[in-house]
């Protein structure tokens, strides 16, 4: 009984740490298709922004990431705290006093409507306050339809013939 006491708690202890990994606010922007840059020279400060998946999808959940650089150097810029916020010009949401460690940070959002949102930061760091905006456009979506999955057309069909199995066999008994 020991034995499997201890496999189940080496077994917990191993998902909760890469279920910490996986979830922890590091995000380095990778190129892609939907990378925006915001360069502000007189600060040296260059702000990498990049979403994840490229294509958002309504009510799921996006990676909003970004990432501080030096501008000449390419360096990742010192910790801050930074404010996030999301508007599609009806809507607000924000994110406050996220951590910003090595430069890197990523919040994720869910999107409530399709349309162009624009992303607004405002990096506080030891010597400036930085002001950027970004934008992320989420296609329109249909919504889902019961005849759309084929799971559920496979479902719907054996409970149907679950259904008529049934009957036969009581019709049959009577």
């Amino acid at each position: 009984m020991q034995n499997f006491e201890f496999i189940l708690i080496s077994i917990l202890v191993i998902v909760a740490t890469l279920t910490d990994y996986f979830n922890s606010s590091y995000a380095h922007i990778v190129d892609s298709n939907n990378t925006q840059i915001w360069e502000k020279p007189q600060e040296n400060l260059k702000i990498e922004f990049g979403y994840l998946p490229e294509k958002p999808v309504i009510d799921t959940f996006t990676g909003l990431a970004f990432s501080v650089t030096n501008l000449q150097t390419g360096e990742h810029a010192g910790d801050g705290v930074a404010q996030v916020t999301v508007t599609n010009g009806q809507r607000l949401f924000k994110f406050q006093n996220v951590s910003v460690q090595n430069g890197d940070f990523t919040v994720d959002y869910l999107f409530p409507d399709d349309g162009t949102h624009q992303v607004l930061l405002r990096l506080d760091r030891n010597d400036s306050i930085n002001l950027a905006s970004f934008q992320v456009f989420v296609p329109h979506q249909s919504p889902p339809s019961l005849l759309d999955y084929q799971a559920n057309l496979i479902i719907g069909i054996g409970i149907l013939a679950a259904a008529g199995t049934i009957t036969i066999l009581i019709l049959k008994k009577s």
